[in-house]
């Protein structure tokens, strides 16, 4: 191509006689020899032939103009084909990349006994009907966002969240005071917070078995729930979660949960007994609100603290006036201030070796205490630790301890024995602080066994 551009320029300066010097015409010329090198790449690569294309009138001649014959390695002087790449086509057809299934949800025409619907989650949607019946269906998570039947809230009587939904939102049913029963699916995961609020009119509930999570105050104020019974799934009991159930009397807490929240039955004046079965190991929440899981419940008789708590925390049992008993589980080495204060029926109480310490007026006020056990663990009784427990007889000292705090036996005016397993040199060794004569001036036992 380039011989022929040649050819051509040289006729120019044979036919017009000048030479070629300008410097635009020699760019131009530059210009297109790199655009013909380019064709020549792609035809190559293509395969195909290209005949030359007169862009400029011919010129006439009466000897015909030599065509100057193309690079056999550039174009081909025959249509010859340049072999295809052989492209392996494979026997099967791959498979088509997996997709979501799109679950198919049908919202119920308004009319007739519905008396509204619509979604409230990408695939959850809500039906009220006119018996009050609420009914969240579908698949997936409910929006967390303004419940849609907000405004229906003190026309809902009944909830039914089937199976498919998986999360039941902040706030969900909150205040909504006419509501009566509720029945979560076996697919929840999660009840949020504020869930079902001040519902106080509600008194049957049923937990279905993939609830993990109860969350912050998702059934507190519900004034009228008599029983609960928290499911094996469930791990953890948020804070407050359900403070303040007034009539709530029976309450059975799941092999699995691991933690219960701050306050979490505070103010339940009705509960009577409570097992803290051996899957918990916190009496707190993990995001910080520790203490008062029981504060309140005046009519609380027994409670049993599993093998696994580490720590009767701040006011955990406060203010039970009606407690009896409490077995304190083989793990807990603390029991911290206030736990028990207030607990004006307790006769008794053994603190197992596995505590360190007893935190300040962890019995204060237990007006009923008649002996105390003191494990051999314990190293320290806080301040004020059994302040006024006025009926208080006995008490039995392991030889572990080494510090009374000031007032820990202060107003325990019945106080007749102590039962110390150390020796009178060990007894003499402990630092008792001041307001203790009550316990000093009783008469020791030294070397005690029980």
């Amino acid at each position: 191509m380039k011989k022929f551009i040649a050819t051509i320029l040289s006729a120019m300066v044979g036919l017009f006689g000048y030479t070629i010097v300008d410097t635009a015409i020699e760019t131009r010329v530059t210009n297109l020899e790199s655009r013909v090198a380019y064709l020549e790449s792609v035809i190559e690569e293509q395969g195909g032939v290209v005949k030359p294309v007169v862009t400029t009138k011919p010129v006439a001649t009466t000897k015909p103009v030599a065509t100057t014959k193309a690079p056999t390695t550039a174009i081909p002087t025959t249509a010859t084909t340049k072999p295809i790449p052989t492209t392996v086509i494979p026997t099967t057809v791959p498979a088509t990349k997996p997709t979501t299934t799109v679950p198919s949800v049908t919202v119920p025409a308004v009319g007739g006994d519905v008396i509204d619907s619509g979604y409230c989650g990408d695939y959850a949607i809500w039906t009220l009907y006119s018996d009050g019946k609420l009914v969240i269906s579908g698949y997936g998570a409910m929006y967390d966002a303004t419940p849609p039947w907000k405004s229906y809230s003190k026309q809902i009587k009944n909830v039914v969240i089937e199976d498919g939904v998986t999360s039941i939102c902040s706030s969900a049913f909150s205040d909504c005071t006419n509501l009566e029963s509720v029945t979560i699916g076996n697919s929840v995961t999660s009840i949020d917070n504020w869930a079902f609020f001040r519902c106080t009119s509600l008194t049957r509930v049923t937990i279905g078995n993939s609830v993990t999570d109860i969350n912050q105050q998702a059934f507190a104020g519900c004034t009228s729930l008599k029983s609960i019974t928290i499911p094996d799934s469930v791990t953890y009991i948020g804070s407050s979660a359900f403070a303040g159930c007034t009539s709530l009397e029976s309450v059975i807490i799941g092999n699995s949960v691991k933690s219960i929240g701050g306050s979490a039955f505070e103010g339940c004046t009705s509960l009577e007994s409570v097992i803290i079965p051996d899957s918990v190991t916190s009496l707190g929440s993990p995001y910080g609100s520790n203490g008062s899981q029981f504060y309140g419940c005046t009519s609380l008789k027994t409670v049993t603290i599993g093998n696994s708590v580490k720590a009767i925390e701040y006011r955990c049992f406060a203010g039970c006036s009606s407690l009896e008993s409490v077995t304190i589980g083989n793990s807990v080495t603390e029991i911290s201030g206030y736990a028990f204060s207030g607990c004006t029926s307790l006769k008794s109480i053994t603190i197992p070796d596995s505590v360190t310490s007893i935190y300040n007026y962890a019995f204060e006020g237990c007006t009923s205490l008649e002996s105390v056990t003191i494990g051999n663990g314990v190293k320290t009784i806080g301040e004020k630790t059994f302040y006024n427990c006025t009926n208080l007889k006995t008490v039995t000292i392991g030889k572990s301890v080494t510090s009374i705090g000031k007032m820990a036996f202060a107003g325990c005016t019945s106080i007749t024995d102590v039962y110390y397993a150390g020796t009178q040199e060990q007894w003499n060794a402990i630092t008792v602080e001041d307001s203790n004569a009550r316990l000093t001036d009783a008469k020791i036992h030294y070397n005690y066994t029980a």
